[in-house]
């Protein structure tokens, strides 16, 4: 018979080998009082201490004692979960009962779990999103006003509207911002990331819409960045959305393909044109100077010629009365002194002849300074002569003392 089966003797041990008590069932009574007990004596109290509430608990009559520790212990979970840390770089902005209530700088704080609620943003931290497409842009024409004419087909009826004051670019900008006002990020818009995606590129299409297209594709990349990062701050600081605009960057700017071709020889030509520009820069600045010196250089030797002219002229005005006073007093004397110093200077810069005019024989020309030039040359001639047969005999007597040592030194 089984081990457990009624009316055999031997059958009230289980497998295990324990007695079984088979009269009465297990007191859960006392078994919840012994863990109260230990429970109390955990919590600081005595051991062999056993409290009123545990006799009324037995007879199912008070567990108000229970439940009022159970709810201490929710109490002190719920207070130290309200416990946080806000970062050197974040804001925690707290709404009580969905309301706002206060924005929390960096440290330790505390806010009422199920009552409160916190946003953490950081407010330093760099964001950035790309824009990139085709944007319109103004006419190359001379004209700024939209120029728009209707093309009269005679083979259709209909006619097509066309404007020809626009032109196609694509752009690609980079945009980077931070957060400036955790409130006014948090609760004025309700996407405030993607508001300025949308109110960027509105700017952009405006900004660019005012340039022509060789303009924006060649000079005028600076100043469509900085319209650009102008209009988003102003669009911003209506919606008050809470975010400063860091930088505007334009990362690639291209004509269409239909044009880019021509585009690229008018960057080529407006390179060109700087190069030349610098090029005759330079030359000027090279010229320019010299042509500055040449006529200080001009004006001054004109100063000087006028200086010398007018003395030349006071001297010979001086020298000229000095002589009226000698002829004054002594007429002839003078007159045939004046008479031997001008045949004096003819004869120093004219050819001599000598004439005898007492012979009828045909007279006879000596061109004496001809005579005294030749012999002058002559005896120049003689003496250079003289100082290179001197300086050949020098040369011959070291050459031969040269050898005269070399025999010697051999026969040694």
């Amino acid at each position: 018979m089984p081990w457990n089966e009624p009316g055999q003797q031997g059958n009230n041990q289980d497998p295990w080998g324990n007695k079984r008590d088979t009269k009465r069932p297990p007191d859960l009574d006392k078994l919840f009082g012994d863990f109260i007990k230990k429970l109390r004596f955990l919590m600081g109290g005595k051991q062999g201490f056993t409290p009123q509430w545990s006799k009324r608990a037995r007879d199912g009559h008070d567990v108000s004692y229970v439940i009022g520790i159970a709810i201490g212990v929710v109490l002190a979970v719920w207070f130290l979960a309200g416990f946080f840390i806000v970062n050197p770089a974040e804001e925690a902005v707290i709404l009580r009962f969905g309301h706002y209530s206060d924005v929390l700088q960096p440290g330790l704080h505390w806010y009422a779990r199920f009552i409160d609620t916190k946003y953490i943003v950081d407010i330093q931290k760099i964001y950035s999103f790309s824009l990139q497409g085709d944007f319109l842009t103004k006419s190359s024409e001379q004209s700024d006003l939209p120029v728009q004419y209707i093309a009269a087909d005679t083979t259709k009826k209909s006619a097509v509207l066309l404007d020809q004051s626009k032109n196609l670019v694509n752009v690609e900008m980079n945009v980077q911002y931070r957060i400036r006002d955790a409130k006014a990020y948090l609760f004025n818009v309700t996407n405030p990331d993607q508001t300025i995606k949308e109110v960027a590129a509105g700017a952009l299409s405006d900004v660019i819409g005012t340039m022509k297209l060789d303009e924006v594709l060649t000079t005028g990349r600076e100043s469509l960045s900085s319209g650009v990062a102008e209009r988003v701050r102003q669009l911003i600081s209506k919606y008050d959305i809470g975010i400063d605009v860091v930088a505007v960057t334009l990362r690639k700017i291209q004509a269409p393909d239909q044009v880019r071709a021509a585009f690229s020889d008018v960057n080529r030509a407006e390179q060109d044109k700087s190069t030349f520009i610098q090029q005759a820069q330079a030359y000027a600045s090279k010229i320019v100077p010299l042509a500055q010196g040449m006529a200080a250089r001009t004006l001054a030797d004109a100063t000087a010629y006028q200086q010398q002219v007018v003395l030349t002229a006071q001297a010979n005005i001086a020298k000229y009365e000095a002589l009226l006073k000698a002829y004054v007093s002594a007429p002839a004397i003078t007159r045939e002194r004046m008479y031997l110093e001008t045949m004096q200077d003819i004869f120093q810069h004219t050819t001599k002849v000598l004439v005898d005019a007492n012979t009828a024989t045909p007279f006879l020309y000596l061109p004496i300074d001809k005579i005294m030039r030749q012999a002058q040359s002559s005896a120049e001639n003689h003496s250079t002569q003289l100082s290179q047969a001197t300086s050949s005999l020098q040369i011959n007597s070291n050459d031969m003392a040269v050898s005269d040592g070399e025999t010697k030194n051999d026969t040694n």
